[in-house]
C-alpha cells in the first residue's frame, strides 16, 4: 500500500529524472538538417472537400506524398511521390523512374515510361520518350497523337497544342491527325479561356556574333544589350489568322487567357527614374481584332501592376506619381482615380465592385467612381493589417502584438473568427510561405499554423473558428530547441534549456525589419551565407535579431544605432557575457556588419557575407551577370542615399566602411564569391586588402562558381563549419582551427 511518505520521494525522483532528460536533449549538429522532418508548402484539397494531399520529408529520406480523406477513413503514403493532382474522383502523381500512378477507389494503376503528364476533367495527356498520348479516363480510350517527344504542351481538356522542334501542331477530339498551325514558334503555349485562340511566341531572329570591339555610347538605353523581346502572337483557330500582340519596342505586361492583353513599352526599368528617353506607356490589345489602344502614359514614373478585371470590363494599374489605383473602362474609354492604395485585392462577380488594399485596410470601391469608397476594416485604429483572402474571409495581423488570424464578413459587418499568437498566413514575404486553399465546391479550407517553438502543421476548417489538426510534425521536440521573445529592439532567441545563472555569448544577426517575424519557424539548415539561428541557439548561444530601419542618407549610422541599442539593452542582463558579443549579416546585413566594426569596438568577432564596403565604387559598378548598373540601388534602393555621389560626396563617404578601415580592431571573417550578381566581389576584396595592409585579423573565404548565396551543399557545409569555428574561437574560447592560424 502506497503512503504519502512513499509517494513524495517517488514523485521527486520522477521530476528529477524528467528534468535530467529534458536538460539532456541533444544539440543540433551540422548533420541534423538531413533528417529534420519538414512539411512542404505545397498541398491540395479535392473540389468536394473529401480528400486532401500533402508532402513531408527530410533531405536524407526524400519527400513522402500523403493522400488521405478528411475524416481519416483512408490514409496512404507514397514515398518519393511528386507532381500530384486531383481530377474528378481520381488522384494522380508520379514516382521516380518515369511512372505515373492513378489512384481511384482505393486501387492504383501504374503507367510506366511517363516523363510528364497533364490532366483536365479526367482527360489525360501523357508524354513518353517516344510518344504523346491522349487518354479518356472515363472510357479508357487512348490515342497516340505524336510518335515522338515534344517540347511544350497546352491542353484545356478538349483540345491540345504542342511544339515539335519549332512547329506548332494542333489536335482536338474527332480529328484524324494533327494540323500545323504555325512555324518558328517557341513557348509558352496557352489556350484562351474561350478556347478560340492559341497564345504563343515566335522565335526571335538569330543575333550576329559579338564583335571583338564594343563601343559604349552615352545614349545607349542599356549598358549591356538585352536579348530581343520575342513577338507574342494570337492564332485564331477558326481561320488560322495570326495576330501579332506586342509591337516592336513593347512587351507583354499582363495576360490571363482572356480577350484582351496588356502590353507596355520595353525599357530599362532600373534606370527609368532618370533616363526619360522612353515614356512608360500601357497598351490594350484586342486578340479578336488585333486592335491596339493606348491606355496610359507617364513620363516621370513607371506605371506598374497592370491588370484586367475578371469580366474584362476594366483595366487597373498603380500610378506612383499620384499614389492612386487607376481604372480604365474598356467599353467607354473613361478613366477613373479609384483610391490611394497598394494593390487590387479582388473583384466582385460581374466586375461591379473592386476591393483595394491600403496600408492597413480593405476598401470597397465602385470602379466607375459613382459611389464613394467604403472602408470595410478600419484596421489602422486597431493596429491591425487586414487583407482579403477569399470572398468574405480576411487575414489579419496585429502590428503590436504580432498575433495573426482570420476575420469574416457576416451579416454586413466584420467579426473576428480567430486571432492567435502564431503565424497562419500573411501575404507578405517571408510570412506567405503556406497559403490557405479552398475546396472549390464547398466551404472547407486547408491552412497551416506555426510558431517559433512549433513546426508548421496543416489544419482543416469550415469557419476559421474551429480548426481541426491534419498533421503533427514536431521534430524540434527531440532537441534542445529555442524560445523567442519580442523586445522593443527586435527578437531575442534563447536556448530551451536557458539558465539565467550562466553567462551566454550573443550574436547579433540582422537584415532589415525583424519584429513581424516573431512567430516564424526557423528550422536547422546549412548556411548559404547567413546565420542558422536554430543551430547556434541549440549550441548555447543567444541570438538577437534587431529591428533595422534606415534613414535616407544615413543608412549605415541608422542601422548601426539599432544594433547598438539592442546590444546596450542585452548588456544589462547578468546572463549576457558582455565580452563575447558577435555580429553576423549577409548582403545588406553584411554591409551593417562592415559599418559597425568600423565605428565600434564593442564586439569580439564579426562575420560578413557579400556586403558592400565602398559606396563610391559600388555606385559605379555593374552587375556581373546581367550587366545592369548599380546606381539605382544606391540612389533609390536599399542603400538609400537619395542622391548621386557628385551631388553629395560626403554622404557617400560617411556611409563607406572601407574609408575607416584603420578603425577596425574586431576580428572579421568575410565570405564572398566572384559570380555575385548582387554585390560585386570587389567590394569584399577592398576591405580585405585594406585590413591586410593594416595587419588586422581578417579572413576571406571565396567559393568558385558560387554567387551571392551558396547553393551547393558541399560549399554550404564547408562555410557552416568555418563560420562556427570562427565564432566558437572568439566567443567561446575554443582553439583556432588550422585555417585561421598563421601560415
Amino acid at each position: 500500500m502506497l503512503t504519502a511518505k512513499s509517494i513524495i520521494p517517488a514523485l521527486l525522483l520522477c521530476c528529477y529524472c524528467f528534468a535530467q532528460a529534458w536538460s539532456q536533449k541533444p544539440a543540433i549538429t551540422n548533420d541534423t538538417y538531413r533528417t529534420w522532418t519538414r512539411l512542404s508548402p505545397d498541398y491540395g484539397i479535392r473540389n468536394d472537400g473529401r480528400y486532401l494531399w500533402y508532402q513531408y520529408g527530410a533531405p536524407a529520406t526524400g519527400e513522402i506524398l500523403v493522400l488521405r480523406t478528411v475524416d481519416t477513413s483512408l490514409y496512404r503514403e507514397f514515398p518519393r511521390g511528386f507532381n500530384p493532382a486531383f481530377t474528378g474522383q481520381r488522384f494522380l502523381f508520379q514516382l521516380p523512374g518515369d511512372t505515373l500512378a492513378i489512384f481511384s477507389s482505393d486501387s492504383i494503376m501504374y503507367l510506366p515510361g511517363v516523363s510528364t503528364y497533364t490532366v483536365v476533367d479526367n482527360q489525360l495527356i501523357l508524354q513518353k520518350v517516344d510518344a504523346l498520348s491522349w487518354i479518356d479516363l472515363h472510357t479508357g480510350h487512348s490515342k497516340t497523337i505524336c510518335n515522338s517527344y515534344v517540347d511544350q504542351i497546352a491542353f484545356d481538356g478538349q483540345q491540345l497544342a504542342f511544339i515539335k522542334g519549332d512547329t506548332l501542331l494542333y489536335y482536338q477530339q474527332g480529328m484524324d491527325t494533327t494540323r500545323i498551325r504555325c512555324d518558328r514558334c517557341t513557348g509558352p503555349l496557352q489556350f484562351s479561356r474561350d478556347g478560340r485562340r492559341i497564345i504563343t511566341r515566335l522565335m526571335p531572329a538569330k543575333l550576329p556574333a559579338p564583335s571583338q570591339i564594343r563601343v559604349w555610347h552615352y545614349q545607349d538605353n542599356y549598358l549591356q544589350k538585352p536579348p530581343p523581346v520575342p513577338t507574342t502572337i494570337a492564332i485564331r483557330l477558326e481561320d488560322d489568322q495570326v495576330l501579332p500582340i506586342n509591337a516592336q519596342g513593347t512587351q507583354i505586361a499582363y495576360q490571363d487567357g482572356g480577350r484582351y492583353i496588356i502590353t507596355q513599352k520595353s525599357l530599362n526599368y532600373p534606370e527609368y527614374y532618370w533616363n526619360k528617353t522612353i515614356i512608360s506607356t500601357l497598351y490594350l490589345v484586342d486578340t479578336h481584332t488585333g486592335e491596339t489602344k493606348t491606355i496610359a502614359t507617364n513620363k516621370y514614373k513607371l506605371l506598374v501592376q497592370p491588370a484586367i478585371s475578371p469580366g474584362e470590363k476594366y483595366i487597373t494599374w498603380y500610378d506612383p506619381s499620384s499614389g492612386y489605383i487607376r481604372c480604365y473602362e474598356i467599353a467607354t474609354g473613361r478613366k477613373y482615380d479609384l483610391l490611394k492604395g497598394i494593390n487590387i485585392a479582388q473583384w466582385a462577380n460581374g466586375d461591379s465592385t473592386v476591393y483595394i488594399h491600403t496600408t492597413y485596410d480593405i476598401w470597397e470601391v465602385d470602379p466607375t467612381s459613382k459611389k464613394s469608397p467604403v472602408n470595410l476594416t478600419h484596421g489602422k485604429r486597431q493596429h491591425t493589417i487586414f487583407r482579403l483572402l477569399f470572398p468574405g474571409v480576411f487575414t489579419a495581423f496585429n502590428t503590436r502584438t504580432k498575433e495573426n488570424g482570420f476575420w469574416r464578413w457576416i451579416n454586413g459587418r466584420l467579426v473576428p473568427a480567430t486571432m492567435d499568437s502564431c503565424l497562419y498566413y500573411v501575404p507578405q514575404y517571408p510570412l506567405d510561405q503556406y497559403k490557405p486553399i479552398k475546396a472549390l465546391d464547398t466551404t472547407v479550407y486547408l491552412l497551416q499554423r506555426m510558431q517559433g517553438t512549433a513546426a508548421p502543421n496543416l489544419l482543416l476548417t469550415d469557419d476559421f473558428g474551429s480548426l481541426t489538426p491534419v498533421t503533427n510534425f514536431q521534430p524540434q521536440a527531440a532537441y534542445n530547441w529555442m524560445k523567442v521573445e519580442l523586445l522593443k529592439e527586435g527578437l531575442l532567441y534563447k536556448p530551451e534549456n536557458f539558465d539565467p545563472q550562466k553567462k551566454y555569448p550573443v550574436i547579433f544577426h540582422y537584415y532589415e525589419r525583424s519584429k513581424d517575424y516573431l512567430h516564424r519557424y526557423l528550422p536547422p539548415a546549412l548556411s548559404d551565407g547567413s546565420l542558422n539561428v536554430a543551430a547556434y541557439v541549440s549550441n548555447g548561444y543567444i541570438v538577437c535579431i534587431p529591428e533595422i530601419r534606415t534613414k535616407k542618407g544615413r543608412t549605415g549610422k541608422s542601422a548601426a544605432r539599432a544594433v547598438l541599442r539592442a546590444a546596450k539593452h542585452l548588456s544589462s542582463f547578468s546572463w549576457i557575457d558582455q565580452q563575447k558579443m558577435g555580429l553576423q549579416g549577409h548582403s545588406f546585413g553584411g554591409y551593417i556588419t562592415n559599418y559597425l566594426i568600423t565605428h565600434s569596438d564593442l564586439f569580439a568577432a564579426a562575420q560578413s557575407s557579400a556586403g558592400p564596403v565602398n559606396f563610391f565604387s559600388g555606385y559605379g559598378a555593374i552587375r556581373k551577370i546581367t550587366g545592369t548598373a548599380m546606381q539605382q540601388l544606391y540612389e533609390q534602393g536599399q542603400n538609400n542615399m537619395g542622391v548621386t555621389p557628385w551631388d553629395r560626396p560626403l554622404r557617400y563617404l560617411k556611409n563607406s566602411p572601407v574609408i575607416r578601415a584603420n578603425s577596425v580592431h574586431t576580428p572579421l571573417l568575410l565570405m564572398h564569391n566572384d559570380n555575385d550578381n548582387a554585390v560585386p566581389f570587389a567590394q569584399s576584396i577592398e576591405l580585405f586588402t585594406a585590413l591586410r595592409r593594416l595587419q588586422r585579423p581578417v579572413w576571406l573565404i571565396q567559393y568558385r562558381n558560387e554567387g551571392h548565396q551558396l547553393f551547393r551543399t558541399p560549399e554550404q557545409l564547408d562555410f557552416t563549419i568555418r563560420q562556427q569555428q570562427f565564432f566558437d574561437h572568439y566567443l567561446k574560447g575554443q582553439p583556432a582551427p588550422d585555417w585561421m592560424k598563421d601560415h
